[in-house]
């Protein structure tokens, strides 16, 4: 009988007990020592997700070794894991790239040993604009709009995401207060209630589709998805290893045509110094099991194990590039 993991939380002081799983036909031949995998909120996608690969993984070793925690977010967890208060975690490729290089805003020391496992279901920009304001993304600093600008909180994939198509041409958040303009940095319910109360012209979400938030948000009011045109598409690609994703029409109400974005999928990984043979096993549970990822959330219905090599947007653990290279999946 398989049994999920539960986090007991009291105090705000989480509790987290090893995720329990299926004793399958190996019986259990494998010892390791105790690994914390960071995830995410429990509410969330991530935190489900790492139950699952942690479960699959589980009922390969004797004692359960691999435990879920909540984690610390897209920019939190690569510092967990690169200091050792945690062994894996679910993270962004640029995140996890800026995080090997250090000596930027967002972490001063370079931690050089993170490695990618495995790349899990993309989300994907979503811009909702204002019809009456809608303008192509080269015009605003050309026009100077007084744009009223809602994204995610400092340290958010929203707001990392959107700083750098708006420096790809040729513009800043400064640049948009400047206008007389705003960037307000939110929390996605406060996203979503300031677009409904008319005090946005543009709510900005990551976020896989269809998204019903974006759904009800494009229902109340005339608005439009802004389109990304492929030169940013390709230039934010090369830096940061986004995707080129198109969002079909009639996704979302009055989206009659189709949508250009960017994407990237959220990044297990670990460091070199996490056991090659654990991280073996865990890419091939991930990869020959796909209705158990579905299975821990319905993100996973799009996804294709065949391309979870792709953006990841940093080099591989020796452990999952041997079970890529057995897939024939790289060289």
């Amino acid at each position: 009988m398989r049994h999920v993991t539960r986090l007991l939380m009291v105090a705000a002081t989480a509790v987290v007990l090893p995720v329990i799983g299926a004793t399958d036909g190996l019986a259990q031949a494998k010892k390791h020592a105790a690994v914390v995998f960071s995830s995410g909120s429990p509410t969330g996608t991530w935190f489900p997700t790492a139950a699952a690969i942690a479960d699959m993984t589980n009922a390969l070793y004797e004692g359960q070794p691999i435990s879920v925690v909540p984690g610390a977010g897209g920019v939190g967890n690569p510092k967990r894991v690169g200091t050792d208060q945690a062994d894996i975690g679910f993270s962004y490729g640029p995140f996890l790239k800026l995080a090997i290089e250090g000596n930027n805003e967002m972490y001063k020391e370079a931690m050089p040993e993170l490695r990618a496992i495995a790349a899990m279901t993309p989300n994907k920009l979503h811009m909702v604009m204002d019809k009456d304001k809608l303008m192509d993304l080269a015009a605003i600093p050309k026009q100077k709009p007084k744009l009223r600008v809602g994204t995610g909180p400092v340290g958010s994939t929203e707001l990392f995401s959107l700083g750098e198509l708006f420096g790809y041409y040729g513009f800043t958040f400064d640049d948009v207060e400047s206008w007389g303009g705003r960037v307000d940095r939110m929390n996605t319910g406060g996203r979503a209630d300031a677009w409904k109360n008319r005090q946005l012209d543009i709510a900005q979400f990551f976020i896989n589709n269809p998204a019903a938030r974006v759904i009800e948000l494009m229902s109340g009011r005339p608005s439009v998805l802004v389109n990304v045109p492929d030169p940013a598409r390709d230039a934010l690609g090369e830096k940061w290893g986004f995707l080129k994703f198109t969002i079909p029409a009639n996704e979302y109400p009055g989206q009659t045509e189709p949508v250009e974005t960017i994407g990237i999928p959220f990044v297990a990984f670990a460091t070199t110094k996490m056991d090659a043979e654990l991280v073996y096993d865990m890419t091939k549970k991930i990869a020959e099991n796909k209705e158990r990822m579905v299975a821990a959330h319905s993100a996973f219905k799009g996804w294709t194990p065949e391309e979870m090599f792709k953006g990841v947007g940093i080099d591989f653990h020796e452990g999952a590039a041997r079970y890529y290279k057995e897939r024939g999946w790289i060289k």
